[in-house]
């Protein structure tokens, strides 16, 4: 009897297979099967293309940088030793199953190994885990891995809407707090651009008339507040900081403290005490900033003020991700590449999130001029972009000598010209990389990255590390990604929730469904 579809469980995978078996009645009768089967097969799978195109159509994934092969299962076998015969005209039409040039093994040549569930990465699906391995190149496993990474951790609808509500709250609250009329505030940073982790913070930038913003701002910002002589040290060290806080005298700070970013701060402490873990103002920084943490969403968020380019610069990331399809999801890696290992807070020496992105795209227009100059079709594999992209920063570049710019298509500059000496050569500091910053173009982006050199380290161990994995001989693993990326715990659960709405969805569309109303 032929069985067209028939579901198999083996390790917690389900499989699809067509079980040929021979019966009493010949070959006419298996070819009458056969014939049947084929007609229905084809029936289906026309119409789970057509849902498939529909399906894609939603997503944000460029057609360029689809997964290979993600859209169907490998073909696997039955343990059944009485299964494992078929037709000469079954075995053509499974072919037919295939996405063309997918290297799949065939159910008839190769015995797949499904790996249990458990070993994978959260990103990873098991039905990318069967057999022969080796018939599918390393970098377009890690492209694969790519693409389901910054599926996996692409912001979902409850998400967004949780950020968008936090932000207009935060809006009005400052907008009451200095009640001026022409008060604006702007979202900016990866917030604005759509390019954030689930854990990236909010970015917020407020506009204040001259008179709200005292010149003296800088002053109250380099107070100390504790005295330095040594009795008053002595009596600190008394003190635990639970009576620091009882003794804290909210008035006194609020007359000490002018500055609007203060203000703003202790309107959140008094009014958003239940809400918010934790708060801080940072004021030795290049950009002064208000930075806390909204304890019901565990989101933080970073304010500063009268800040010019901010928005600006978050437009212009959004034209750069519409000419260079890559950006996104290489940004996506290489943010929480740099945030796993603590080297993405810009006043702490680390790369921040824009700096990393004009990073990218200086990577991206060099590469684009040297494959247009040689003549040959830029290759869209994000697999290699990683490790080109490692390799440069991690290996070749000269951070002492050589500046970035991503004006003009995209130039390198030398630090030290006449023209340049003075705004981006640091004496104390000559590894940092000078970035020339798009809309200022005195101003060094990269200036206070001080941990330069260790960040430099840490894209040529993850090179290497890649290299092992992707070049001959070719050491064998399940994940490729996951020797440079380690997997969380929240991962996990938004995988599984991935899957739970997935399965939902398709359940509402099935014509049995619960969507049909």
């Amino acid at each position: 009897m032929v069985t067209p579809g028939a579901n198999n469980e083996d390790n917690g995978t389900t499989t699809q297979t067509n079980v040929v078996v021979e019966e009493e009645g010949g070959e006419e009768n298996n070819n009458a099967i056969n014939q049947t089967n084929n007609t229905e097969e084809e029936n289906q799978i026309t119409e789970n293309g057509r849902d498939d195109d529909d399906d894609n159509e939603e997503e944000w994934k460029d057609a360029d940088f689809l997964s290979f092969g993600a859209g169907k299962e490998p073909p696997s076998t039955n343990e059944d030793e009485n299964n494992e015969t078929t037709t000469d005209e079954n075995t053509k039409e499974k072919s037919s199953d295939k996405p063309a040039g997918v290297p799949f093994p065939s159910a008839l040549n190769a015995t797949v190994q499904c790996i249990p569930t458990e070993e994978l990465p959260p990103w990873m699906d098991s039905y990318r885990t069967f057999g022969a391995f080796d018939r599918i190149p390393p970098l377009v496993l890690l492209h694969n891995e790519i693409v389901d990474f910054a599926t996996l951790m692409m912001p979902q609808e409850e998400e967004i809407k949780q950020r968008r509500d936090l932000t207009e709250r935060i809006m009005l609250f400052a907008k009451s707090v200095f009640s001026v009329d022409n008060f604006n505030m702007r979202v900016f940073g990866s917030q604005a651009t759509g390019l954030y982790l689930p854990t990236s913070d909010i970015d917020l930038v407020m506009y204040l008339p001259d008179e709200e913003n005292p010149d003296d701002d800088d002053k109250n910002k380099d107070k100390t507040k504790v005295p330095s002589s040594s009795a008053a040290k002595k009596k600190k060290t008394k003190l635990t900081e639970e009576q620091e806080m009882e003794s804290w005298d909210e008035s006194t700070f609020l007359q000490q403290q002018k500055s609007p970013l203060n203000r703003l701060a202790c309107a959140l402490l008094e009014q958003w005490k239940d809400e918010i873990c934790y708060l801080e103002v940072i004021g030795n920084t290049r950009i002064p900033i208000v930075k806390f943490t909204h304890a019901p969403t565990n989101l933080d968020v970073d304010i500063c003020c009268n800040q010019t380019g901010g928005p600006e610069s978050a437009e212009l990331i959004k034209r750069f991700m519409q000419a260079m399809p890559p950006l996104r999801p290489l940004t996506i890696v290489l943010k929480y590449f740099m945030k796993s290992r603590a080297i993405n807070v810009p006043y702490q020496g680390g790369v921040g999130s824009f700096m990393l992105q004009m990073m990218i795209v200086s990577f991206l227009q060099h590469r684009e001029r040297e494959e247009y100059n040689a003549g040959r079709q830029s290759m869209l594999n994000l697999g290699a972009l990683l490790l080109e992209f490692f390799e440069l920063y991690g290996i070749d570049f000269n951070y002492v000598t050589t500046g970035i710019s991503v004006r003009s298509d995209g130039f390198y500059f030398p630090k030290g010209s006449k023209d340049r000496v003075e705004n981006f050569w640091q004496p104390s500091r000559p590894f940092s990389l000078a970035l020339e910053h798009p809309f200022e173009i005195t101003a060094d982006a990269g200036r206070g990255s001080y941990r330069m050199q260790l960040i430099q380290r840490s894209f040529e161990v993850a090179f290497r590390t890649l290299m092992a994995y992707v070049s001959e001989p070719v050491q064998p693993c399940v994940s490729i990604l996951r020797n440079i990326l380690p997997p969380t715990e929240e991962m996990d659960k938004r995988a599984t929730l991935l899957k739970v709405d997935r399965i939902e969805k398709a359940l509402n569309k099935s014509p049995g469904g619960g969507g049909g109303g």
